[in-house]
């Protein structure tokens, strides 16, 4: 879930929520595609950041490489051979947006409609499945992170779904990390202007493996 764009002379990154795709409630993209329409990025750009931020729609913005538009011809015969959802090959990849006021009904609805279609239904005011609830946690660090994560959590209940915040030190943070031991945390991607062996370690099957 894609918070921010962190502009640099000599490169630029991306800041966001990390999902751990390890765990089996995030399997399912529509999952996934529902918590983004919870996150509002215009409300907190507009009154947590003095709308300081633009929201990254690449990993590779302001530059020649920052993804746009529908894929070329060229780009099609490098996306047909993955197996990967056919809107990634025929439409524009967009983010949702808000109006800032903080009301985000129709992004909720949309949201409800996907985890319905993905076997989620609510019960007592709690999103479930199989069972079993769905509950979730944010792994932070920073304590000033809370204060983008909470209404992130409020948009979240809305839907039946509970997250819970659980703030770390250094230590335990490195070591849940590195052990795969989180749910969603805050992490950003840094890119140099001129793309190099970096790429293998952010999403190559065999790093995803690594500690």
């Amino acid at each position: 879930i894609r918070t921010e764009n962190i502009p640099h002379k000599l490169s630029q990154g991306m800041q966001g929520f990390a999902f751990n795709l390890r765990r089996p409630m995030f399997a399912d993209v529509r999952v996934r595609q529902a918590l983004n329409l919870a996150f509002d990025f215009e409300w907190s750009n507009k009154n947590l950041f003095y709308s300081q931020y633009t929201r990254s729609t690449s990993f590779f913005s302001n530059s020649e490489m920052a993804s746009s538009g529908v894929p070329t011809a060229e780009e099609k015969a490098l996306l047909d051979p993955l197996d990967l959802p056919q809107t990634v090959k025929t439409e524009a990849f967009n983010l949702p947006v808000t109006d800032g006021s903080g009301n985000i009904r129709d992004n909720l609805r949309q949201a409800a409609d996907l985890l319905k279609a993905a076997g989620w239904s609510v019960s007592d005011g709690k999103l479930m499945k199989d069972g079993k609830p769905f509950v979730f946690e944010m792994l932070l660090v920073q304590a000033d992170f809370e204060r983008v994560v909470l209404p992130f959590q409020r948009n979240l209940a809305r839907l039946g779904i509970t997250l819970n915040l659980r703030m770390v030190d250094s230590s335990q943070y490195l070591e849940r990390l590195r052990n795969f031991d989180f749910d969603m945390m805050v992490t950003s991607f840094g890119q140099s202007l001129s793309p190099g062996n970096e790429q293998r370690s952010f999403w190559s099957s065999t790093a995803a493996d690594i500690p």
